[in-house]
Order: structure tokens, then sequence, then C-alpha cells
């Protein structure tokens, strides 16, 4: 996976695409206006606050941007979220003007999870022709006047991030069985948090349908019954060896509902968990 990182507060911190995802959804925000900029080698244009958040994407060349002190550079290889109220500069980088495209947004008052728009951050491209031509279709919308393309230029938007964060998190697999050896990685890695079809199919950019045949076409099982007999396992030992409570080892595999967690356990045992602890 690539690493990527967001700064907030002076304090960096891992990206989780399926939060930013689904802060970026539908009526979490509205689309101001989108803008084609070029800035030209040796020509400064000095620093500025920023007074709009904005997605901005490279074009063409390259340029060191500075916000607020930090560091970055944008180039097609990658995409840069600036949020209002940032001191920005620009250095263009190489002998070529630099070109990009900047997404201006604000944020609806009744989001509730702001901590993505309120920041900096940035995001390798996956695919720089899916990037390049959504941005040529929104320029043309945005170039209308209309309420109509208003409308539609709020639409497209909505799309493209949405496919673009989705293509940035996921990666390509050369094989089904690549792509197992994977999930099932993260499974065992990650038993203890929420984990459903729907979580897996985010992650790995697959339709749930096809990741639930991949799985069982090779395990025999059903995604999220490895998930339950993996957690199973793994509370059988917490109790059995470490002496861990029914309560505690519940929690420990990801259920809060300690009766839920006992029924599972019986069925994939035989006996309740309260006989295994009593046992030992």
């Amino acid at each position: 996976m690539v690493e990527k990182h967001i700064k907030n507060l002076d304090k960096d911190f891992e990206i989780d695409t399926n939060d930013l995802i689904n802060e970026f959804s539908n009526n979490s925000f509205q689309v101001i206006r989108v803008g084609k900029f070029v800035k030209e080698k040796n020509i400064s244009t000095g620093s500025y606050q920023t007074n709009l958040s904005a997605f901005m994407f490279t074009i063409s060349g390259s340029a060191e941007i500075k916000l607020d002190g930090d560091t970055y550079i944008a180039n097609q290889s990658k995409f840069i979220h600036v949020c209002e109220g940032k001191q920005i500069s620009f250095n263009v980088i190489g002998n070529n003007p630099f070109t990009y495209i900047n997404i201006y947004y604000v944020r609806n008052d009744k989001s509730k999870s702001v901590n993505y728009m309120n920041s900096i951050f940035e995001m390798e491209i996956k695919n720089k022709e899916f990037v390049l031509d959504s941005l040529k279709n929104i320029l043309e919308t945005s170039c209308s006047l209309d309420i109509t393309s208003k409308i539609k230029l709020q639409m497209q938007v909505n799309i493209f991030l949405k496919d673009l964060l989705k293509k940035s998190k996921s990666r390509q697999y050369n094989s089904e069985k690549e792509l197992l050896g994977s999930m099932i990685e993260y499974i065992e890695k990650n038993y203890m948090k929420h984990i459903s079809l729907k979580t897996l199919s985010q992650l790995y950019g697959e339709s749930t349908n096809r990741i639930s045949y991949i799985f069982y076409k090779y395990t025999k099982v059903r995604p999220i019954d490895y998930l339950i007999k993996y957690r199973m396992g793994i509370s059988a030992r917490l109790l059995d060896e470490f002496g861990y409570s029914v309560k505690e080892a519940s929690e420990a595999v990801g259920y809060t509902d300690e009766f839920y967690f006992s029924r599972l356990f019986k069925k994939n045992f035989g006996v309740p968990p309260s006989k295994l602890k009593k046992k030992n």
C-alpha cells in the first residue's frame, strides 16, 4: 500500500481512506468553482492566504509548494488537498510552466466529521489518464453558468472524487491468489476491528460479489465466515492459555455483545466459552 499522510494541527497522521471517502460523500460539500492556472518559471506571485479549500491537480510541469511552512512537491503523480486559511507560495521546478487545476469547495454546515476537510494532505494518483480525462470534462461543465450545469458539476465532482480515492488506495494484484492472500493477511491483522464484506470491497476496490467468489473459490468459506472462525480460534487461546474472562475474550476479538459471542463460540466448538474457562 502507498504511504499517505495528512498534516493537521502540526502532527502527522496516516490517512484512513474509508474515512476520507465517507467525509467527502454526497451532500457533505459544495463545489464553488473549478479553475485552471499556469505559473511560469522565475515569475514570483508571492505568498498569499487561501480563502477556500481545494483539490489541486497537476496537468503539466512541477512545482514546490509551501503551505504554512511545510513543503510539498506537486506533479502528475499525486494530488494535494489544500484547506482554507493557509499561507501558500509556489516555486516552479524545471524550465517548463507549471499548469494545474483546482476544484474549490465549501463544507456543508451539517457535515459531522471534518478532519480531512480542515487538513492539508497528498495522495498518489494511480491512473493519470482517468484523472486528466475527468478533469477535462469537469472544467468544461464549470464554464457553463446555467443552474443545470452547476448541478451537473456537483455530481461530476462527487463521482470523480469517489472513484479517485478508491483508485488511490487500491493496488493491482497479479492473480486471484495474491488478492486472496492480501485479504487473509488483512483479516488476521485486524480481526478485532469491525470488518464486513463492504469493508473489504472498499479496501481492495473490488465488488462484494467478486471478493466473496474469490474467497470461496480457494478456501471454501466466505470472508465473514473466515473472520468468525479466526476470531473464535484467537478467543479459545485467550480463554484457555491466558486466563481471559468470557467478557474480556469477547471484547478482545471484536464483539461487544458477550452473549452473541458465546453463541458463535458454541456453534464453532460445541461448548460455551464459560465451560472452557471453567475447565481452565
